[in-house]
């Protein structure tokens, strides 16, 4: 009888671990099914967050942020105008081309409802700027090198100074407001470590901003 009784309960622990098993195998199933979904929802958004970002790209700085991004950009073409002054032998000042750009500032801030003696007082600022690196580099003993054609960096410059155009409202809006001289620098900083711009050009950059702080 206490064999019979052993073996009846062993059949019943069997039956107990079986189903404790099987009870295991199906957990283990609805957790894998679990992870499989969790798995897709997740690739489902990190697509969509993907596409998300293709569909609406970074908004571009704007007030100081972008003037600093443009000013740097400005400046750059110095290096390339100093070599083609270098090559050809005329001087750094072109008092004729200056009152040019000049003119054609102030009739385009006028056209954007910019008071056009700011927006020629800030230009003028770039231009000190601009020639502040050609003066350093031509100081430089000569270095050789091909002639610079200008006709593109001219282009560029035209284009760089109706960029500034367009970003000089939002500028001048930050301007009013205080604390102007640590965004101003902030910006500054910000573009010379995106260029990575020697000392030289960080200089020129904090020339190219003029008195934006200081005129009302």
């Amino acid at each position: 009888m206490r064999g019979r009784a052993r073996v009846s309960g062993l059949y019943r622990l069997s039956g107990v671990l079986r189903g404790a098993v099987s009870g295991l195998r199906d957990q283990e199933a609805y957790l894998v099914s679990i992870g499989r979904g969790i798995s897709r929802a997740l690739a489902v958004t990190a697509c969509a967050f993907a596409l998300a970002a293709q569909a609406s790209p970074p908004a571009p700085a704007a007030g100081f942020g972008r003037i600093a991004e443009l000013s740097a950009q400005r400046l750059l073409l110095a290096d390339q105008v100093a070599a083609s002054k270098r090559a050809s032998g005329k001087p750094v000042e072109d008092v004729g081309r200056e009152g040019e750009q000049l003119v054609k500032v102030r009739e385009q801030a006028a056209a954007r409802s910019l008071p056009p003696e700011r927006a020629a007082a800030f230009f003028q600022a770039q231009m000190e700027a601009n020639k502040l690196v050609q003066y350093r580099l031509l100081a430089e003993p000569a270095r050789a090198g091909k002639p610079v054609d200008l006709a593109p960096v001219r282009e560029r410059l035209d284009a760089i100074n109706a960029q500034l155009l367009d970003a000089l409202p939002g500028a001048l809006d930050e301007a009013r407001g205080e604390g102007c001289e640590r965004r101003a620098f902030d910006a500054q900083r910000s573009a010379a470590r995106q260029h990575r711009l020697d000392e030289l050009h960080r200089t020129a950059l904090a020339r190219a901003f003029g008195d934006l702080c200081r005129i009302p």
